[in-house]
Formats: C-alpha cells, structure tokens, sequence
C-alpha cells in the first residue's frame, strides 16, 4: 500500500473525536506543533475567511506563516499552505510516509483521515521553519486534534446549531464545545451572542474578564467585514502593531462568495453557505450586493433545521423573481447528499413562478445553468461538496486557482 491509498483507506473510520491518539503521534514525532505559535480559530460560520486573512496579513507583514483548514474542496493538499501556498504533492507524500512510520510503531495508531491531515501539517511547519501558524478547528474544539496546538491567541467566530448528533442539541452546549479552545492565560476574541446564556458560558471559559474581547458586528455587516472586524481585535489583543484592513481586500477564499467571470455575459457566483445561520447570512449579502441573479443551481447535505435552511432560498427565490432552480446532488463528500426529489418536494408548493429543474449531477447541473443563463448570473449554493465539484468541472481546482492570496 503506498502513501496515498493508506491515506484514504483511513477516510472509513469516519469521525471520531479524542486526543489520545493525535496526543500519542505527536509525541513520536518530537511535538512539531510546539515549534511555532499558533492561533487557533472555532466557531460555526466564517472561520476559513478569517483563517484566510489572517494568514495573509502575517505572510504582507514579512512573517512565514502555516495555515491548517479542513474539510477541502477539491483536493486534500488544500488543507495545509505555507504563505498561502498549498503543499507541494511531492512534500505531501514525503509527510504521509513520514506519519506512516511512526503509526507502525508498537503499539500501532490508526488516525482518522482527519487526524493525519492535521498532524502531517504540523509535519510540514515544523521542518519549513515558519513563525506563525493559523489554525482552522474541524468539529467542535474541546475534543478536536487542533486543540493540542501551541495557541497565544484564540478566536470565536458566530456559533449556531449545528452537528447536534456530536455537539450538543442547544447553543448552550455547541458554545461549550466550541469556547473550550480558550487558554490559559491567553487572549480569547469572540463574536457577540445575543443570547446572555451563552455569553455567559463563553466568558467562563477564560480565567480573568479582561482576557476576553468582544466583537459586535453592525447591522448588515457582511461576512467579511465580520471577519475583519475579528481579526483587527485578535491583532490588537495581542499587541501587534498591523491590522487586516489591506491584506483582506487581496484575500480570496475559494467557494466563498467567489465570482467567477464567463463568455457571454455569465458570471458564476460560489458559496458554500451550508447551515441555516449561514445560507441567512449568505443570502443576506446577496441582496445587498444587488446581483443580477436569474437562475440557482442548489445542493446540500442534511440539516437539522430544513425550515430554517430553505426559508431565506425561498424568500429571495419569490422576491427576485429567479427563473429557474436546478437541484442537484453533490458528490464525494463526507455526508450523504440530500436527493433532489426530496429538495423538490419541499420547495414545490412554495415557489411562485419559478422553474424547478432535477439534475443529479453537479455537472449536468451546471450545464444546464449554463444554457439557460445570458448576460447574467448564475448562483451555486449549498454544500462545500457541491462547490467543490463546480470548481473541478471547471477546472478551477488547481494549487494556483485555489490560491487565497489575489496577484
């Protein structure tokens, strides 16, 4: 078996939260995660925007800088960069070899895919020498493998209901979860809540009151201006004397309101606004953006609020008067895809005059999208899966078109 294949023959153990086994393989590699500090980010909408401007205003302030972020979209490698570059393939492979080993070691650990993501980053940081990382938590933050990273500095991104099967079934408790990324002693900035409970159970997490900051977003702020907002307050807590404001406008977050300009008038609008809170959010900014949106192609995964989910889609779908909405299943993901018969049965009784198209596949969703769109745009909504198979049909999931940092 070579480095690839045991790679994804780890991807069958599905999830699996604990620190036993990272903790144990960290330790065989000598705690690469130790040579460099780290901030470390959770949260359940904008934490790769923020992960992405923050490593891109340490690399413009001259500091080389690690960036871990899962899940990817198109290709694992998208998970580790290096002053926004992503990992080479051959250094990649050279780090799976590297882990391999040390998991054949007596007693042998079998990690989860996610797991060896994260531990072949701090792999790679470790022996490329940077000075900073930024660190994106997968799940949660009490029981996930990035927690064990050596963080000055901690970030709470908006939180909402979310893997309520893993995390809790209340905000109260996916705060808990996620506010557990607090160190001692360290700063820890986070989004306002409107809910006092959890305000309050985020402020336990820290051992003094003048270790938290707070950040209060102004009416319709949009996603990334959240997210700046954020930063520039994790960057001041911390005493540096740069802000995000210019690295930000050169940041690019693929699948993140991402515009992609075609022939004939098209323009493609991505985002992979997949929760409630976020497809709100997300439709939020594209009505103040006043996009000439006249067909959607949507796919997603379960939800454990398909009200809440669908309700912004609807709304804008009937204000808008959006001619068609392609429903499509996406592909190769992690969580089974929701059927379109289902998605059509939701929406069919509550779309006006819209057209209702069942295509099963992102690519012949998208070729529909495509003929049917002149002189406009197109959205692609919903799964991170579902954009990750618009960019490759594109042929946009290469290390240079996935780069976050804008030439």
């Amino acid at each position: 078996m070579d480095a690839i294949e045991w790679l994804e023959s780890l991807r069958i153990q599905g999830m699996k939260l604990g620190l036993d086994n990272t903790r144990e393989l960290l330790r065989r590699l000598g705690n690469p995660q130790n040579d460099f500090p780290s901030i470390h980010v959770a949260g359940s909408n904008g934490k790769g925007t923020i992960c992405s401007i923050l490593s891109n205003t340490f690399t413009m302030n001259g500091i080389k800088t690690g960036f871990f972020s899962s899940p990817h979209l198109c290709k694992v490698e998208e998970r580790i960069r290096i002053n926004g570059i992503q990992i080479s393939n051959s250094e990649f492979l050279s780090h799976i070899e590297k882990l391999h080993s040390v998991c054949q070691i007596k007693p042998k650990i079998k990690p989860t895919f996610y797991e060896a993501t994260f531990l072949i980053a701090m792999i790679y940081f470790s022996s490329s020498e940077i000075e900073r990382a930024i660190i994106e938590t997968g799940l949660g933050g009490r029981l996930d493998a990035t927690i064990l990273v050596n963080a000055d500095c901690c970030i709470l991104t908006p939180i909402s209901l979310e893997h309520t099967k893993i995390l809790g079934n209340t905000l109260l408790e996916i705060a808990t979860e996620k506010s557990a990324i607090a160190r001692e002693g360290m700063p820890l900035i986070s989004a306002w809540n409107e809910d006092e409970s959890v305000r309050n159970k985020i402020s336990e997490s820290v051992n003094s009151p003048k270790l938290i900051e707070w950040y209060k977003p102004l009416p319709n702020e949009k996603m990334k201006d959240e997210a700046i907002g954020l930063a520039n307050l994790a960057l001041e807590k911390m005493g540096l004397n740069f802000k995000c404001d210019d690295s930000a406008k050169l940041t690019i977050w693929p699948g993140r309101m991402q515009r992609i300009e075609k022939s004939n008038g098209l323009e493609i609008l991505l985002d992979c606004a997949h929760n409630p809170s976020g497809i709100f959010r997300a439709f939020e900014e594209i009505s103040s953006n006043n996009d000439n949106i006249k067909n959607i192609i949507l796919g997603c995964t379960e939800q454990n609020n398909f009200e809440k989910f669908l309700k912004p889609i609807i709304e804008y779908i009937n204000l808008n008067e959006i001619e068609n909405i392609i429903l499509t299943e996406p592909q190769g993901g992690r969580t089974e895809s929701v059927k379109v018969e289902k998605l059509f049965d939701m929406l069919s009784s509550r779309i006006i005059e819209t057209k209702i198209h069942l295509e099963i596949l992102p690519l012949d969703a998208l070729n529909k999208g495509t003929l049917l769109t002149n002189n406009a745009t197109l959205l692609c909504i919903g799964s991170l899966y579902l954009i990750g198979n618009i960019l490759s049909v594109l042929g946009l999931d290469s290390g240079e078109s996935m780069s976050i940092l804008s030439k």
